[in-house]
Formats: C-alpha cells, sequence, structure tokens
C-alpha cells in the first residue's frame, strides 16, 4: 500500500498481536483471547502460536467479538434490561402477541426478500438454515450436525443432522430433510432469476451428494467468508416439491411455506392479522428436554405506529415488532418511566450502518482529497447517535462486532477523523481542501444536493462540512427512492443508512471492489482491489485479519464512504416475556422458540 497519513499514523502506532489481544476493548475476555492465541491466555504467546483455518475458527474466532459486544452492549445506569431467568421455570404453552402494521413486504421468498417484517411474519420463523450465527457473531451449526470439514482449502464437507423432518403439510408431508434438500436449497440462490439476490453464494463451483445426509460444497478459488456467507439471515432451505408445485412466483406467498423450523404457517391476513402455529416435530430440544418450542402460537397484532405505544401500555401486546431491528433508547426510557419493571428490552449491535458516500467519479469528490477532508472534518462524537442516546457505536469500514478484524472503540478513537479533540483533524481537512483547490482554499462555496434517506445524521455532517465550504443541500427521500437513486449512481454525495452482512468482507469488498455489486461510489483503485481479493482468499484467521486491516487503511486514505457508526437497537417486551439470550444476534432470523411466558 502506498504511503500515507494513515499508514503513517498506523506506523506510528503499531498494532501487534500481543497489542491488539491486551487492548482495553478485549480486557476480561480470557476465552475469547485463548481462542485466538491457541490454547491458554498467556501474554508471552509467540508470534508463530499455531491458529486455526478459517473454517475450523469461525465459531471460536469470531468470539472474540464477545468483550467488545459486552463492552458495547453494556446495560447503562438508566434503563434496566430483562433478568435472565433459571430454565427451572420454564413453562410451556400460550401465545406470544407482537404488536406491529402487520405488511412490510409481501414476499416469502428468502431468495428475493431481505424485509424485517417479512421475516418477523413467518419467513425466519418456518425455515432453518444450515447454520446460524449469535450474539457474539460466532457460527453455530443449525441443520447441520457441526461447522463442515475441510479437507482442502476448496472443499466443505457437510453432515446433516438425522432428526430433521419437513413440516407435516403438503407436498412435504412431514419427511426426512435430505442433502439432496439442502443441495437444492444453496444452488437455488445461483439460479439465473433475475429476483433473487445475487452474489451471496457466487463462489460455490460445485454441490455434490454423498449419500442421504452427507454433501460436499466446492468454491473455485480459496475464500475466507464461506462459512460466514453460508450463515446469513437468507440462506434459509426453502422445500423443492413445493417449488416444483407452484414454481418461483408460487414460492413469494406465505400459504407456500413449507420450512423445518420451529413454527408453522396459519393465517395471513396483510395490515390486520397473522398467525403462526407451533411444530410439534421441530428437532431442537429445549431446557425442560422436551422438544421447542416453547410456546403454542405467535400472533401478530395489526397497530398503527402512533396507536402502538399506547396499546402496549394497556397490554393489548406482549413484544413490539422489532426483534429484528428493535425500538430506541429514549423509547425503553420512556416506557419504563410509565411501567416500571413492567417492560423489559435488550440491548443488540445491529448489522444496519451509517453511510456518507461521496461520489468518486464525481466533482469534487473525484478529488480524494476533497474526500479525505470531509472523512477528517466529520464529529463523530455528534454523529455517533443518529436516533438519540446509545444508538450507535463507533465504527471504522468493518463494524466494532467483527473482531479481530475490525478497529476496536480504542484504536478508532485514536485515528485521524475519530479524535474527540477535532481541532486538529479540522485543520488538517481545511488544508487538504487548500491544496486541492476547492471550497474553503477558493474562498467559495461548493452546493451539493444530498439525498439522505433520513435527517438523523445528515444534519449534523451538514453542520461540519459547512467549514470546508460544502454546503449540502438536504432533500430528504423516501427509502425506495433513495435506495434506487443510490443503486443507480444518482448523487454526488448521499446520507443514510443500510444493513450489512454477517463478515467483514460485506463491508469491504462488496462496497469498494471495482464493479462490486454494491460499489455505490463508483470507486475503483488497483492497489486496494489488490488487498480486497488477498483478505478474501487468506484463510488463516490471524493472517486474515491483519489483511482486512490492511485494507481499511488503504479505504479509509481514499475515503470514498466517511464511516462514522454502527447502529444498537433495543428489542422491547413485557416482562413476562422469557428466554431472550443476553445479547441477540443483529440479523434478520430470530426463531422464537426459546421464548415462554411467565404469566
Amino acid at each position: 500500500m502506498a504511503e500515507n497519513y494513515w499508514t503513517r499514523y498506523a506506523r506510528r502506532r503499531p498494532v501487534t498481536r500481543r497489542r491488539f489481544l491486551k487492548g482495553s476493548a478485549l480486557v476480561g475476555g480470557g476465552a475469547a483471547a485463548a481462542a485466538i492465541i491457541g490454547c491458554g491466555d498467556d501474554d508471552d504467546v509467540e508470534e508463530t502460536t499455531p491458529v486455526p483455518t478459517e473454517a475450523a475458527a469461525a465459531g471460536a474466532a469470531a468470539s472474540t467479538a464477545e468483550a467488545t459486544a459486552a463492552a458495547a452492549a453494556e446495560a447503562t445506569a438508566t434503563a434496566t434490561p430483562a433478568p435472565t431467568q433459571p430454565p427451572s421455570n420454564i413453562k410451556r404453552g400460550g401465545s406470544l402477541r407482537i404488536g406491529g402494521t402487520v405488511g412490510g413486504d409481501s414476499v416469502f421468498d428468502p431468495a428475493i426478500t431481505n424485509h424485517t417484517t417479512t421475516y418477523s411474519l413467518g419467513m425466519g420463523l418456518v425455515y432453518n438454515r444450515l447454520l446460524s450465527y449469535d450474539g457474539d457473531v460466532r457460527v453455530n451449526a443449525e441443520l447441520a450436525e457441526s461447522l463442515p470439514e475441510q479437507p482442502d482449502d476448496l472443499t466443505y464437507v457437510f453432515k446433516l443432522r438425522p432428526d430433521v423432518n419437513w413440516h407435516d403439510l403438503p407436498p412435504a408431508n412431514g419427511r426426512s430433510f435430505t442433502a439432496e434438500d439442502a443441495a437444492f436449497g444453496l444452488g437455488r440462490f445461483n439460479e439465473d432469476n433475475a429476483e433473487f439476490i445475487q452474489g451471496q453464494l457466487d463462489r460455490i463451483s460445485g454441490i455434490e451428494v454423498i449419500d442421504d445426509l452427507t454433501f460436499r460444497v466446492t468454491t473455485g478459488e480459496p475464500f475466507a467468508p464461506m462459512i460466514r456467507f453460508l450463515a446469513d439471515d437468507p440462506v434459509l432451505m426453502v422445500n423443492r416439491e413445493q417449488r416444483e408445485a407452484v414454481g418461483d412466483a408460487g414460492m413469494k406467498l406465505y400459504e407456500n411455506m413449507v420450512g423445518t423450523g420451529p413454527w408453522m404457517r396459519n393465517t395471513f391476513d396483510p395490515g390486520v392479522y397473522a398467525k403462526l402455529d407451533r411444530n410439534p416435530n421441530y428437532f431442537e430440544m429445549g431446557e425442560d428436554g422436551q422438544r421447542l418450542p416453547y410456546l403454542d402460537n405467535i400472533e401478530h397484532l395489526a397497530f398503527s405506529t402512533e396507536a402502538q405505544e399506547g396499546a402496549f401500555i394497556a397490554g393489548e401486546f406482549d413484544h413490539f415488532d422489532n426483534i429484528g431491528a428493535g425500538g430506541m433508547f429514549v423509547q425503553v426510557q420512556a416506557l419504563q418511566g410509565q411501567m416500571g419493571d413492567r417492560v423489559a428490552f435488550r440491548k443488540r449491535l445491529h448489522s444496519a450502518i451509517e453511510e456518507t458516500h461521496m461520489h468518486t467519479q464525481k466533482p469534487p469528490f473525484n478529488d480524494p482529497r476533497v474526500r479525505q477532508a470531509v472523512h477528517l472534518a466529520i464529529n463523530r462524537q455528534i454523529a455517533l447517535n443518529p436516533f438519540g442516546p446509545e444508538s450507535g457505536i463507533y465504527m471504522g469500514p468493518v463494524p466494532q462486532m467483527f473482531q479481530p478484524f475490525a478497529f476496536s472503540e480504542q484504536e478508532l478513537l485514536a485515528m485521524p477523523g475519530w479524535r474527540e479533540d477535532k481541532e486538529q483533524d479540522v485543520a488538517d481537512a481545511i488544508a487538504l481542501m487548500n491544496a486541492a483547490g476547492v471550497g474553503v482554499g477558493a474562498d467559495e462555496t461548493i452546493t451539493i444536493g444530498t439525498p439522505i434517506q433520513c435527517p438523523c445524521h445528515a444534519t449534523g455532517i451538514k453542520e461540519d462540512v459547512a467549514a470546508l465550504g460544502l454546503n449540502l443541500e438536504l432533500e430528504q427521500a423516501t427509502g425506495a427512492d433513495y435506495f434506487a437513486e443510490r443503486s443507480q449512481g444518482n448523487f454526488v454525495m448521499n446520507i443514510g443508512l443500510e444493513v450489512g452482512g454477517t463478515d467483514a468482507d460485506t463491508y469491504l469488498y462488496h462496497r469498494f471492489h471495482t464493479g462490486a455489486p454494491f460499489n455505490r461510489t463508483g470507486f475503483s483503485d488497483p492497489d486496494v482491489d489488490r488487498l480486497l481479493e488477498k483478505q478474501r482468499a487468506t484463510l488463516d484467521t490471524e493472517a486474515r485479519a491483519d489483511a482486512v486491516r490492511e485494507a481499511s487503511l488503504a479505504i479509509i486514505e481514499h475515503s470514498p464512504q466517511a464511516f462514522t457508526a454502527s447502529l444498537v437497537f433495543y428489542p422491547i417486551f413485557r416482562s413476562y416475556v422469557m428466554g431472550h439470550p443476553e445479547r441477540i444476534p443483529f440479523g434478520l432470523t430470530h426463531n422464537l422458540g426459546r421464548l415462554w411466558l411467565d404469566a
């Protein structure tokens, strides 16, 4: 990578493996640290200590996120999260009432949609994935018996659980889930259908069924994110007989969902009511030794946005329809102020990130000095919480939850652009603008039309860059219009939010490699491309962490995007709803099989 401002900074403050593990963000993470250094947590372990490959370490290495996530997710003094309930108190039966719009996207095909509401209404409850991830972004087996074996760098051999059955609904009629089903479920994502979400599994070059419970996945080249991509929310296993019966058009419909998950479809009346029933043959077991789920039903009740809070306080429903997202901390505080200990919540990191895109092919942002100036000028201490207190945590190119690949808060706050004392950052930003001959250097104001998804952090950024001679005309757009303009590159700068994924690669390669599907800014640099390709081809976890950080510094140098924060949300529920883990996974799929009602 070429010499630049940020690499000079990094050289002054090198982040060695030992220094990283000893940083305050990982203090107390003895077990998590041991997962990285091989065995034990001795500070004197040498740099040559063996580490596992990416596949073997997909769960263990990700667990190093635990301490950072714990620090970020620690409950504040002004609100009390739900307590952990002893398993011996579990009660079975009853119906969980979820209050929401009972609307959203009406497409119930995981190859097409990724809307939170659709997952909550059924898609994330009816279907299972081969692999899943927990609140520490640690990958676990779900339909698979364990993480796959990797006999070589290109091969993943999966063994399925023998006790999984499809729902006892036609056309599957309760038959066993087989390797043929898994091969179909994975392969379907790469079928030629313009509506399908493309790119997530396109590295798969072949799927071979070995026997009823065993299959082999191969890639054309070493691909480090593979395990995590297989655990991502959309990779849900749909039924092949159902697809044969109704086609891809029919697979969009609620009434054609046949899965292996803890819940079976029942009723869906858009805008009014929806209901799912307990799958009596679900394979997972509860703490009481009986099959999950604990509840009998899940009901979705429709309330307008204005009526939701009052209905919740009145006891008309048990859980806000925000399990895949969450409310805001100010809402938690307000409800606890009115309801006391009758309301509970969990704090959860989210894959959604704040975006400030600068189109690298359009002036003035075709000059990297102007982009760097914007990066430096933004006050992260203000932009950090776009939806009020406790709504975000600092982020670099990769969110903090993805340790050891991401920069920790301690590291970020020492870096240009994130430093709390902005005096030097602003002075350096003005010098860059002067050198570029635009903005303050040209003694003029450049007006930039800026489509925004919400004013939450845009107004602060507008004030920050005014010091550089950049005047942002904030043009608030609907979500649909914002996404359309962004995908087509119809902007000079835009400010909004976007959901990420389960691996650092989603935030790097997908957004900044030349021609990548989510490269919104037209950014292209051959040296950065090589670094992005290197990190996804490096299977050793520690070596890949170094490669990800090197690529991150290169992207910060070019600044096609000013990185500010990843979001924090708060699922809110009445205090008798039990079973939520301490840290709810950040994604869309929450099968609710372990929830129960202490009422």
